[in-house]
């Protein structure tokens, strides 16, 4: 009985730990802006063909703008810590006129995971 107690109280202690990472596309923000995108030069072909489908896919000032997230979190129970950014890539007659990184948050304690990236904030590009 003393071994099913700490069993499952150990057991409880993983169910309640977790990492999290959420990823649209290949995209991982601590390697930077991808080596392959040059400005004036590659195309959203290209993009596409190396990163996969965006996260979102709009037009934004009149460019098309394609948008990748990398999330990560560390959760136990209800605290935990957070960090998000995005890859922002905009064209110009299907050719990338600018390509940038966004931190859309970051943030540590009780329900953390809320702090992540909302399209209604100021901080997002979408």
């Amino acid at each position: 009985m003393r071994y099913f107690i700490l069993l499952s109280a150990i057991g409880s202690i993983f169910m309640l730990a977790s990492c999290s990472i959420s990823t649209f596309g290949k995209f991982q923000a601590d390697e930077g802006i991808p080596s392959f995108i040059k400005i004036g030069e590659t195309t959203r072909k290209e993009i596409i063909n190396n990163l996969g489908e965006p996260l979102v896919h709009r037009f934004v000032v009149g460019k098309e703008t394609l948008i990748y997230n990398h999330e990560r979190g560390e959760f136990f129970f209800l605290y935990g810590t957070y960090e998000g950014s995005e890859l922002i890539i905009r064209f110009e007659n299907k050719v990338v006129s600018e390509v940038k990184i966004e931190k859309t948050g970051s943030g540590w304690g009780v329900f953390a995971p809320a702090t992540s990236n909302n399209p209604g904030t100021r901080r997002s590009a979408r």
